[in-house]
């Protein structure tokens, strides 16, 4: 083959390969009907999930459209196939960025935490004002005997020489004290510390 019809053979090529001749707009819907099978084909090689090619593709062709009338392209197969990998690119980084970030939001995590729920603090709130209750019910001097013990945190003997009785008569009075709250309250928890 000679030089001459080299030349010839390259331009042929390139004018078929193109879809255009050296001068003319770009015609992406000739590019797209060209090359569309093989884009395919390229984007579910490329692509994780093969289901998104098409949307690729179609993403593709919509930046190809910004080039409709471009005369210097020498390459719309190259120019297309260069978008869908960026555009494959794009999709790529935008599930990865959502793999990290997106695992799960904080509104669907229950976080532990010190404090008691709303409902166990109501809870809490009624108890206390039972006990508050059946504290002012006490007889005065178990009252007394009681409050010195469990607000002041004085020892039995100590109550015993600020109210003028024994240690034995302050045990009495503090367990009658704890057998009525524990009834009024309703809770059968051990309330001796």
């Amino acid at each position: 083959m000679d030089v001459t019809s080299k030349g010839v053979f390259e331009v042929d090529e390139a004018q078929r390969c193109n879809g255009a001749s050296e001068g003319e707009p770009l015609s992406v819907p000739a590019a797209i009907q060209r090359y569309h099978g093989s884009l395919l084909q390229f984007l579910r090689r490329r692509l994780r999930c093969p289901e998104d090619a098409h949307d690729v593709a179609q993403e593709t062709y919509i930046r190809m459209m910004r080039y409709e009338g471009t005369r210097d392209i020498r390459s719309p197969s190259s120019m297309l196939f260069r978008i869908a990998s960026n555009v494959a690119n794009d999709l790529e980084r935008a599930e990865q960025a959502r793999h990290v970030t997106g695992q799960c939001t904080l509104d669907d995590v229950d976080l532990a935490s010190d404090n008691p729920s709303p409902e166990r603090e109501l809870a809490g709130q009624q108890n206390l004002a039972l006990l508050y209750e059946a504290i002012a019910e006490l007889p005065p001097k178990c009252q007394q005997v009681f409050l010195l013990s469990r607000v002041r945190h004085m020892t039995y003997p100590e109550i015993a020489r600020h109210c003028g009785i024994s240690v034995k008569m302050v045990e009495k009075h503090i367990s009658r004290a704890l057998a009525f709250c524990a009834k009024r309250v309703g809770g059968d928890a051990d309330v001796t510390s």
